[in-house]
């Protein structure tokens, strides 16, 4: 601890004399400070320190940063040219930044006269990066526990570095314009200097519009935490300017997670505050970002985007082990559609989409997304479905595929209410969503259950999904039954990638299935994920047999002995549930069942399996209802299944 003595010789302190004389015993005892120095804000900020070990951490603290002008030096070395050490002084001037805000409530001084002074005249390099880096990272730690910081704190900050960060934002950002062969340039735009200070303005960007959808029930919104919305035009351009792929896929990936109201969420900020309780800019910046992205891909953006096979983790450059060439990037797939599909979505939530229309309409953004993914690995067999191709992009991704999902289905009601959209026609450009619905059905086996965590589970928008889709259900159910009859008949419901086949896994048995017992299994259990713990499905005793009359047609009602069992449901601690008269909802009635505009003799068997999935659904979601077991009132949920 002697290097921290105020009367230490200047030659033989590891910080200042680093530069003098740069050997690797000096740099490695540089280095050393460094994290210790680190640490010891970090303990001091968390407050969960020994009141002895929290006095002599004070005490090292007070002399390093009072006496020995410790901050100076540190700022001075987080811009050197060796990136080690520059990070961890980064580091080191960020964790006590962030300590004197928390437990002082100031600003330091010396590091937010650096800040200022470098962003007021950036230039690719250290010294900007790792201002960047550091600011990045204060804001970051106030977002993530804004309770422990005295109220106002996160707006003196952004209100401190507003102008300065909107300064920075136009002079890193492109700005020739938009279109095929124009691919804007930067200085130096190859080298990977240039790709960090992308890479950090980008986190930057993220945290400032996280930053915005925090304080919007405040109605404080800083020019800087506009800037990815209202110049997303900017950010666009970087995807098609000569730049690293990785930084390309930053971008959209930024892009898909603020039109999905999820920017900050890997940092650990919580849920966003939704764009409709915003500041008073929030709705028409939306609206610009929307119409930036749809007005390029009007000017063929989408033909610039590139999409690198095996694509590698952290900007390698090497193939993945054992992996192909033609493996296609998935993530960048699924940001590149969802940025499509939510602008379109929210344009057509404005004003009644007016304008959406007037250029190429839903059917030519949507034709233009499809022409993406077959040039990049998503290509269906001759005759296959169109349709599928949400499955065969958002399959990995559950949360992903319920955002396209509903997308779609809104696109779907808005362009059939202002044109008579036939179903055919969205089958066209892969927009039907019973279509979708039936997709989904087929690669979850038609298995209840699996929806069931789906209800409960909070990770995806699957219950605004489903209420929004089983009211089109209601409207539409000849279309539905007409869907099914399609692809039975049909070998269009497989899926492949170009080089790799990946067809729903169906019983293609099922008449012989359908000759077994008809009594449903008992003592089967099942458990489903959630927050406050699990969903526990079990019989413990044997059901009835239920009547095939009672269900299905004549034709098909076998086709309850290839379904899961009806189960009684255990919900966290509860007892077991005795076998109930009465299982089946009140509203589901044997008139009912056996009403023409339910069921028919001609069904196909993805029909009937789909009426059992939703059958069996509404059984277990009553049970859970009854016994107040639901995490939610499912009432009005009940009774569209029941419709």
């Amino acid at each position: 601890m002697l290097i921290f003595q105020k009367h230490q010789d200047q030659s033989r302190d590891p910080i200042t004399s680093f530069k003098y004389s740069p050997n690797p015993n000096g740099t490695e005892l540089a280095c050393l400070v460094l994290t210790l120095v680190e640490k010891i804000s970090s303990k001091l900020t968390s407050q969960q320190l020994s009141q002895e070990t929290s006095l002599c951490f004070k005490d090292v603290s007070t002399v390093l940063f009072q006496y020995m002008d410790f901050m100076s030096k540190l700022v001075h070395l987080a811009c050197c040219k060796d990136r080690l050490l520059s990070h961890l002084a980064a580091k080191s001037v960020s964790s006590y930044v962030i300590f004197e805000l928390r437990c002082f409530n100031t600003v330091n001084q010396i590091w937010e006269w650096k800040c200022l002074q470098v962003l007021q005249n950036p230039c690719s390099g250290n010294e900007l990066d790792a201002c960047t880096w550091s600011l990045t990272t204060v804001l970051k730690a106030v977002l993530k526990e804004t309770s422990q910081y005295k109220p106002g704190t996160l707006e003196k900050l952004l209100a401190t570095f507003d102008i300065a960060l909107t300064a920075v934002y136009s002079q890193l950002v492109p700005v020739e314009s938009l279109g095929h062969g124009n691919s804007a340039s930067y200085p130096s735009s190859n080298t990977a200097d240039w790709a960090t200070t992308l890479t950090n303005l980008l986190d930057l960007l993220e945290v400032l519009t996280a930053a915005r959808f925090k304080l919007s029930t405040t109605r404080v919104c800083f020019t800087s935490s506009r800037l990815s919305l209202v110049q997303a035009s900017a950010l666009l351009r970087i995807v098609d300017s000569h730049v690293h792929y990785f930084v390309k896929k930053q971008v959209l990936l930024l892009l898909k997670r603020i039109l999905l109201q999820k920017a900050g969420e890997d940092m650990g900020f919580g849920e966003a505050s939704s764009l409709t309780h915003g500041d008073d800019h929030m709705t028409s910046d939306i609206l610009t970002l929307a119409d930036d992205v749809l007005q390029a891909v009007h000017t063929d953006w989408l033909q610039c985007v590139p999409v690198e096979s095996a694509a590698i983790f952290f900007g390698g450059t090497g193939q993945l082990c054992g992996g192909s060439s033609d493996a296609f990037d998935h993530v960048m797939l699924r940001a590149v559609s969802l940025v499509v599909l939510k602008s379109l979505e929210y344009k057509i939530q404005s004003a009644g989409g007016k304008g959406v229309c007037n250029t190429i309409g839903i059917h030519g953004y949507l034709s233009a997304l499809l022409l993406f993914l077959s040039q990049h690995g998503v290509q269906l067999k001759q005759g296959s479905h169109s349709c599928c191709w949400v499955s065969l992009v958002f399959g990995e991704q559950d949360d992903d595929m319920m955002e396209a999902s509903k997308a779609l289905l809104l696109l779907f009601l808005h362009h059939r209410g202002s044109s008579d959209l036939e179903a055919d026609a969205a089958c066209v450009v892969g927009g039907n969503p019973h279509c979708h619905f039936l997709f989904l059905l087929r690669s979850i086996s038609f298995d209840h259950s699996i929806l069931l965590d789906f209800l409960i589970s909070t990770e995806t928008c699957f219950l605004e999904y489903f209420v929004r889709y089983l009211k089109h259900l209601r409207d539409d159910w000849e279309g539905f039954r007409t869907v099914c009859q399609k692809m039975d008949g049909s070998d269009g419901c497989k899926l492949s990638w170009k080089i790799s086949q990946k067809d729903d896994q169906l019983l293609d048995n099922l008449r012989e299935e359908l000759q077994q017992s008809l009594c449903l299994s008992c003592g089967s259990v099942s458990t489903l994920s959630h927050s406050g713990g699990s969903v526990t499905i079990v019989d413990p005793e044997p059901a009835p047999c239920l009547q095939p009359s009672l269900c299905l047609p004549s034709g098909s009602a076998t086709a309850l002995a290839s379904t899961p069992p009806l189960r009684l449901v255990d919900y966290g601690s509860s007892e077991e549930s005795e076998t109930e008269d009465g299982d089946l909802p009140s509203g589901l009635t044997q008139d009912r069942l056996h009403s023409d505009s339910v069921v028919h003799t001609h069904n196909s068997h993805s029909f009937d399996r789909t009426v059992m999935c939703l059958t069996e659904l509404r059984v277990v979601v009553t049970r859970l209802q009854r016994r107040s077991l639901f995490p939610y009132n499912a009432t009005s949920l009940l009774k569209l299944l029941t419709d």
